[in-house]
């Protein structure tokens, strides 16, 4: 957990500062006698004494006002943070913390991130949240959908984001919809045009509709380039397990394939690693890669990005709960050339990827614009 709590007091005091002064007269001449007076009369009668002046009363003393009270500092906004895959990825989870601590940064807001890698925990660390008064609740991934679906109308104080979910229709819920496959269909076409054995591959974390769609779209691409080329789809069964990816990567370069497209998270390192070993190369999904000569680029989402502003949503006057799409179209989903394999990979791979620029900036305007209909495939 990170926090920040920031609390200020203010000390008042005052002071009093009184003077006074004064003199005294000293003379050298003697002062007259006084001239004789006749003694009293014995018949004289004393003057009846004055009546002394009664004292003035004393004022009551004012009654002192009771110090107004200090108003309470005001509560911090807490946001949290849930994952259900572990930072250290160098992928989507750690751009989405990065995404959290510009939240912290930015909003002074107190923030949480949980790794919640346990399905059975999922329900009960979102209620765990809510019931603690957080204000804004983020969730990663599908394998937590059925969890806030469940929470959130229980808690409608607390507004809840699914980052790649995919309900809408609760009220204080946002659900992020990524067409990821559609960001595959333009690597496809960059892994068409580098193509050299006739074969591409493709290695994802586990076999589900989306991760098979950006399978299919992929290969469909490079196919569009060279009818001749085929693909073969690895899945690891985790988007934690480098060492299998590095052992699907080898396999997958021993069989005749020259560049993979991945799609895995953490996973992704070993078919990085399995890249290196076998002079293959990798188109991956994060730009903390981008420091490996094997990978060409990578099919980018903006994490961080997203997360920021989606709590800057929640907390305008326009807060709008739903299905939110950030794909190609929106900006949320792009297909980025490594400019440090521009700089220094194989001089004739960089002589294609830069004829080739042209074809993915127009596949990607008619994605935009909606004369490129991408197919999403869920078989395999």
């Amino acid at each position: 957990m990170r926090s920040r709590r920031i609390l200020s007091a203010i000390l008042l005091a005052g002071a009093l500062l009184a003077a006074g002064c004064g003199a005294d007269d000293d003379g050298d001449t003697a002062a007259p006698a006084p001239s004789p007076t006749e003694a009293p009369s014995a018949d004289a009668v004393d003057p009846e004494p004055a009546e002394e002046p009664a004292p003035a009363e004393e004022p009551e003393p004012a009654e002192e006002p009771e110090p107004a009270e200090e108003p309470e500092p005001a509560e911090a906004l807490s946001v949290a943070l849930v994952a259900n895959q572990r930072a250290g990825d160098l992928g989507p989870i750690d751009d989405l913390v990065r995404g959290l601590e510009m939240v912290e940064q930015d909003y002074g807001a107190d923030i949480t991130f949980i790794e919640a890698t346990d399905p059975s925990t999922f329900e009960t660390t979102l209620r765990n949240l809510a019931n603690q008064g957080t204000d804004i609740v983020a969730v990663t991934f599908p394998p937590m959908q059925d969890a806030v679906v469940a929470v959130a109308p229980d808690f409608p104080d607390t507004r809840w984001i699914h980052i790649f979910g995919f309900e809408g229709g609760i009220d204080n819920l946002v659900s992020i919809g990524f067409d990821y496959y559609k960001g595959t269909y333009l690597a496809g076409i960059l892994a068409g045009a580098l193509n050299t054995t006739g074969k591409v591959g493709f290695v994802g974390g586990v076999s589900i509709p989306p991760l098979n769609a950006d399978y299919n779209a992929f290969v469909a691409a490079a196919q569009a380039k060279n009818p001749a080329i085929t693909g073969e789809a690895a899945f690891a069964d985790s988007f934690e397990d480098p060492a299998k990816g590095r052992e699907l990567g080898a396999a997958l370069y021993d069989g005749g394939v020259d560049i993979i497209m991945t799609d895995a998270a953490a996973t992704d390192l070993g078919v990085i690693q399995s890249a290196e070993e076998k002079g293959g190369y990798v188109i991956g999904g994060s730009v903390n890669y981008f420091d490996s000569p094997a990978v060409i680029g990578g099919v980018l989402l903006y994490w961080a990005e997203l997360l920021h502003a989606q709590v800057g949503h929640a907390l305008s006057d326009d807060y709008t709960p739903g299905y939110v799409g950030a794909g190609v179209a929106e900006g949320g989903v792009d297909l980025v050339v490594n400019p440090e394999f521009l700089a220094n990979g194989p001089a004739e791979m960089v002589e294609i990827i830069n004829a080739t620029l042209a074809e993915i900036d127009a596949a990607r305007s008619q994605i935009k614009d909606g004369s490129l209909e991408v197919p999403f495939d869920p078989e395999l």
